[in-house]
């Protein structure tokens, strides 16, 4: 079967914003949601919250992937899985840069890969723009969830760490974050 992968992730200033704790439940809620109605829900929350947070995004990266699809999800699934043990010492001193990572799987040639494909098909002067990105974080909930294979909601490092500092982000491991809206 063929497949699209998509995939966003922001780097947002938030500090020690009271927002953070609301995205750590939303992340926990995505998890535990037992059926597509509940998924909805939570993408839908997660969209109100964190669309109005695009001016607040510091670096960022997005891709809509119709060729290795299959791959890209299983390594930045396995990969978002595993910064979740990641040590406190990783991610550098006096951070308060917080991860959020969206990344779907659909059913290649869906009505779902067909609204991802009109939302990314910007020019690419709009790619790193915080406009662009609130405009990604309300794609989740437009999807037809039936034509979802996976999705994740992901949030680093977690609730009770301190932030990624932003030189870890610019540095090795991190060079496919671009600076957004010219920061």
């Amino acid at each position: 079967m063929a497949t699209t992968y998509f995939g966003i992730q922001t780097a947002l200033d938030l500090g020690r914003d009271p927002r953070r704790d609301r995205l750590a439940e939303l992340v926990r809620n995505h998890r535990e949601a037992p059926d597509l109605l509940a998924q909805r829900r939570c993408w839908s929350r997660a969209a109100d919250l964190l669309a109005p947070l695009s001016d607040r995004i510091v670096l960022g990266t997005w891709d809509l992937l119709r060729e290795g699809a299959d791959e890209a999800w299983e390594e930045w699934s396995s990969g978002l899985e595993a910064m979740a043990s990641w040590p406190r010492e990783d991610f550098g001193r006096d951070g308060n840069l917080l991860l959020v990572s969206v990344i779907a799987l659909v059913e290649g040639g869906s009505n779902a890969d067909r609204t991802l494909g009109d939302v990314c098909d910007l020019p690419e002067a709009t790619w790193h723009q915080p406009a662009t990105y609130a405009a990604l974080f309300r794609t989740m909930p437009m999807l037809n969830l039936t034509n979802v294979l996976g999705s994740g909601l992901y949030l680093a490092p977690r609730p009770d760490q301190p932030g990624f500092s932003h030189r870890v982000l610019t540095g090795e491991g991190f060079e496919y974050l671009t600076a957004v809206g010219g920061r």
